[in-house]
């Protein structure tokens, strides 16, 4: 009877243990899946973040585009300018020299 006792006494530690191990198990699948959608999460979020950058990068890159054209505008018109003033001023210079008899004729 002894050894049925100590044997009954055994299966109940056995169920005991496994009921533990069954709750520690669910647990950690509970943790597991929690984590895993975390994961998920910061995953899409990276790769949003990663679309937003390249998005970005496009845009950097258009903007410095133009401002390069707008750049490039401004210094054509200023050496336009430039010479254009450089000729006015060369005309000028000729119209008042006293080599040319036509000035003040009016």
């Amino acid at each position: 009877m002894d050894v049925l006792r100590e044997l009954e006494s055994m299966l109940e530690n056995l169920v005991d243990k496994y009921t533990e191990l069954k709750k520690e198990k669910t647990d950690l699948q509970t943790q597991y899946d929690e984590l895993f959608n975390e994961y998920e999460k910061v995953n899409s979020e990276k790769e949003e973040l990663s679309n937003l950058v390249e998005e970005l990068k496009r845009k950097n890159d258009e903007v410095e585009n133009h401002l390069n054209q707008i750049k490039s505008t401004l210094i054509s018109r200023l050496g336009d300018e430039f010479r254009e003033e450089n000729f006015n001023d060369q005309l000028s210079a000729e119209d008042s020299s006293p080599e040319n008899p036509n000035q003040n004729q009016y």
